[in-house]
């Protein structure tokens, strides 16, 4: 076990997505980004970890969040997996997803009770044996007030052999986390709380960030059921797909639009062909203006406006009021 440096935690990410690939062109496994090309696609999958989440005690708001980083990194998440505190069904489902995905990212299952069992699943997918981390230990006796090596804290500091110790800094400040987020090869454990999964996430962002692809997407409103524009969709989908994923998700409630469609890119020409044949493809008519932030540009829109009446020669506002 060892304290991972910058260094080896490069040499370790550039290895495991050179292998991983490879893998992806050997056996064409079905799941490689249909918008970025093959050789710059990072993927990762993501499982959430906790009894409470199945049996619909706590809502999962974890996934979402880490769907939206990821996403903003040019990484594209492919499958979400939610699982019982149970070891060897998580084990058996990161061996999986560690073998198809860049990243695996893992919430939840850390802490001193008994159904805390991730890192024996991390364990267990890659036959490592679990140990004390000298340095772990350090820091939940620091944290705890803990001195016997026994008590249920100190399992906090029971890892797999091969762990790496990954310390993020905190953007608002520029200190170093003073406790690290875990990885095993290419699994990421992150807490179930969310604000320390934020907190970790946010750190750590580097860790995944693809400076190859910078995904983007344009919104258009339609005041038309999805049955009427279908045709245009299908038309749409069938002459882009290869670059543009394009989504239909209706809004039965709300009163301004009845469809938002979602184009979704890693290539900013692509992204515009596909939205211009759609603008000139829909219904007349069937499109509506529509701001999802209105108050974020309102303090811009006024001035624009109060620059406008003094173009048109209207002089400043005091003196048109």
């Amino acid at each position: 076990m060892h304290r991972c440096t910058c260094v080896s935690r490069s040499i370790f990410r550039v290895r495991n997505l050179s292998l991983h690939l490879t893998s992806m062109a050997v056996n064409n496994t079905g799941v490689t980004n249909n918008n970025a090309s093959p050789q710059l696609t990072v993927t990762a999958g993501i499982i959430i970890i906790g009894d409470e989440i199945l049996k619909g005690y706590t809502q999962d708001t974890n996934s979402f969040y880490m769907c939206k980083k990821l996403r903003s990194l040019g990484v594209k998440v492919q499958r979400i997996s939610v699982l019982p505190d149970d070891v060897e069904t998580i084990a058996t489902e990161i061996a999986s997803f560690s073998s198809k995905f860049t990243y695996v990212l893992t919430s939840g299952g850390i802490g001193p009770t008994h159904d805390d069992v991730t890192f024996e699943a991390v364990g267990r997918a890659f036959g490592e044996k679990l140990y004390p981390n000298p340095e772990l230990a350090t820091l939940v006796k620091k944290y705890f007030g803990q001195k016997d090596s026994c008590s249920p804290e100190m399992k906090l500091a029971t890892i797999p052999q091969s762990s790496c110790l990954n310390y993020g800094m905190d953007k608002r400040t520029g200190d170093t986390m003073k406790y690290p987020l875990i990885s095993i090869r290419n699994v990421y454990v992150f807490p179930g709380i969310p604000f320390l999964m934020q907190r970790a996430l946010e750190s750590l962002d580097h860790l995944f960030r693809n400076e190859h692809v910078q995904f983007l997407n344009r919104d258009i409103y339609v005041n038309k059921d999805e049955t009427f524009i279908a045709p245009v969709l299908y038309m749409a989908d069938a002459k882009f797909k290869k670059h543009v994923s394009l989504g239909s998700y209706p809004d039965w409630v709300n009163n301004y639009y009845r469809v938002k469609l979602i184009l979704d890119s890693d290539s900013s020409q692509h992204l515009q062909e596909a939205h211009n044949f759609l603008m000139e493809n829909l219904p007349a008519g069937s499109t509506v203006p529509f701001i999802k932030d209105p108050e974020a540009g309102a303090a811009e829109a006024v001035h624009s406006l109060a620059e406008s009446v003094r173009y048109m020669g209207y002089g400043t506002w005091h003196e048109t009021i």
